[in-house]
């Protein structure tokens, strides 16, 4: 990691406020990152997983529901869905892209589907259009991992602002590092609300 003398300032300036929880540089960030996405509102959280494990929370995914999700990605991926005690129903990946195949999902949706979960692995985007027209068919809400993905567009768009929201990394392996820390973007107040609230001991934002 690079560590430069405004790194050390931005630092040392966070320990001497005393304030050591959601100060206004976590409410700078949140709104720059929102911006440059092109999203209405950015919900910084502890990780990438954490983005993930927030969003299907603030979705309401629980026991004895399925999320559909690709194979090919990082296990935090799977294991949210699992925290959540919902069970996980993968569907392969496209052999032109290794990323979702939209193809393949309305036959894995059931009664029980409660959101779908498509990977923008590797700083490649997700074919959003089709998995949307899916989503938008079935009623089903899509949660975007574009933890790989920062900054990464379809169709010249933004990944992670398609879906109901959008989640990312910013661990230190990641292309747009700040040591460790997540975020998850939506344009639903709604969806907002919740996440906030979820997120921080059930405090209102």
């Amino acid at each position: 990691p690079v560590v430069n003398e405004a790194d050390e300032k931005a630092v040392g300036n966070v320990l001497r406020s005393g304030k050591w929880f959601y100060d206004k540089g976590v409410v700078r960030f949140q709104d720059a990152w929102a911006k440059m996405n092109g999203a209405k509102y950015c919900t910084a959280t502890t990780s990438g997983t954490s983005a993930l494990y927030t969003s299907l929370a603030a979705l309401g995914v629980g026991p004895g529901d399925e999320v559909i999700l690709p194979p090919y990605t990082f296990v935090a991926t799977l294991s949210v869905v699992m925290l959540h005690y919902a069970l996980p129903i993968f569907v392969d990946s496209d052999i032109e892209t290794f990323l979702m195949d939209p193809k393949k999902i309305e036959p894995a949706i059931s009664d029980r589907t409660a959101a779908i979960l498509p990977v923008h692995i590797g700083g490649s985007p997700c074919d959003m259009d089709s998995i949307l027209a899916v989503a938008k068919k079935h009623k089903l809400p899509v949660v975007e991992d574009a933890c790989q993905a920062h900054l990464g567009q379809w169709k010249g768009r933004n990944v992670g602002s398609w879906g109901d929201t959008g989640c990312f990394s910013f661990q230190v392996t990641k292309n747009l590092p700040i040591g460790e820390g997540g975020g998850i973007l939506t344009d639903n107040t709604e969806y907002y609300d919740r996440l906030y609230s979820y997120h921080n001991f059930g405090y209102a934002s």
